[in-house]
């Protein structure tokens, strides 16, 4: 991990480097808008082309084992557009602790049931934030929680052995 000092980091940030945050503070950057400092800036080596929306986190927990493992570093990609459905996410809710991290901040693949709510728009009806392992329950959402989750961000790759 190279630190903000470093003279690489200026000249290769976003370019081969990415900034790692801790869950909690990244979920707040990109959620809330917050300032918050990076803890450092690590190589991204073969992750492809980056951008300013990508960061990197530390897995916590075994919910998404064997995929992702307690520690692993996770490469993320902010603000995604267009479908979630199936995507591995950083997910924002305000209900129930994950059991993991103890907080309001997921990593979970998402799906959603959707119905007509006019003749031109949507609402969801129910969101599921699936764990892969099968010793941890979804999160499941109904049509009264929509307003409660927030995808922050959808997962890029895992950087396995990196941390």
């Amino acid at each position: 991990m190279l630190s903000f000092e470093d003279e690489r980091v200026k000249r290769e940030a976003f370019k081969a480097l990415l900034p790692l945050y801790s869950l909690k503070a990244a979920a707040g950057y990109f959620g809330r808008g917050e300032a918050v400092e990076p803890e450092g800036w690590l190589e991204a080596e073969g992750v492809g082309k980056l951008d300013e929306r990508m960061f990197v986190c530390r897995a916590v927990g075994r919910s998404m084992e064997p995929s992702i493992r307690d520690g692993d570093l996770i490469v993320f990609r902010a603000n995604p557009a267009g479908t979630r459905q199936g995507k591995v996410v950083l997910a924002q809710y305000r209900g129930p602790e994950d059991p993991d991290t103890g907080g309001t901040f997921t990593v979970k693949r998402y799906s959603s049931e959707k119905a007509a709510a006019d003749e031109s728009s949507w609402r969801h009806t129910r969101i599921v934030l699936s764990p892969t392992n099968p010793a941890y329950q979804p999160i499941l959402l109904d049509a009264d929680d929509e307003e409660s989750v927030q995808v922050l961000a959808e997962l890029v790759t895992v950087l396995r052995g990196a941390g």
